[in-house]
């Protein structure tokens, strides 16, 4: 069920009244819930770009603290899903999004990992830790993975934050005198999200395809 407009404005600013207070650590602690199956509307990359343009000083402390608390996250993910096994993960994810989500790590493995902890929100990648963990994903390459990929994204994401804070609040501003750049950027995460799509349904119909010649080759013998 989707949370209210308004109710996601008031979970945000109580976040950031607590994250203000908390600092680093506040992150550390967003950073393990944003790793699980509970929805936190990409508040983790908010406050921690917020933070570090608040501090520029020290971007480099709260993108660490960021990445830690999500890398902690991700490896408890990982040794519940391990232990629970694929029928938890069906019920939860339901069977469609994880055939998907396995066809992916099949394919791709270490790659697909890595594309999950570095695409920016609404990319899931929450289903990816579960998933790894219930089909026995090596842990090492795992690990490896989730910490490269999250260290990459909030080290960018606080940098940018700390010495551009100044130009992103004057394009706020003036939209006006930015509207080339602003409909560039705009039109190249677009592009992006169009492939990211298009690739993730390309996958599931790869994986509907497989399961009914399979379904087709079990009914074979009794005709």
């Amino acid at each position: 069920m989707p949370v209210p407009h308004h109710r996601q404005i008031f979970v945000l600013a109580s976040l950031w009244t607590t994250l203000r207070r908390w600092g680093g650590p506040g992150l550390l602690v967003l950073g393990v819930v944003d790793s699980s199956l509970i929805p936190t509307l990409g508040s983790l990359d908010i406050f921690n770009a917020l933070l570090a343009a608040r501090h520029r000083d020290l971007w480099w402390f709260y993108a660490l603290m960021s990445t830690v608390g999500s890398v902690i996250g991700a490896y408890l993910m990982y040794r519940m899903a391990s232990k629970a096994g694929m029928g938890w993960l069906q019920s939860k994810l339901g069977e469609k999004r994880v055939a998907r989500v396995n066809a992916m790590l099949q394919r791709w493995g270490v790659a697909a990992v890595v594309i999950a902890v570095i695409a920016p929100p609404p990319f899931p990648s929450s289903p990816f830790f579960v998933a790894a963990g219930a089909l026995k994903f090596p842990i090492r390459k795992y690990m490896t993975a989730v910490v490269a990929g999250r260290a990459f994204r909030y080290s960018l994401v606080a940098w940018i934050a700390s010495h551009y804070s100044r130009h992103i609040i004057r394009v706020l501003r003036h939209p006006d005198r930015y509207l080339a750049i602003t409909l560039g950027i705009t039109a190249a995460l677009v592009l992006l999200a169009i492939v990211a799509v298009a690739t993730w349904n390309d996958i599931g119909r790869q994986v509907e395809r497989a399961q009914q010649e399979a379904r087709d080759k079990q009914a074979a013998p009794n005709l």
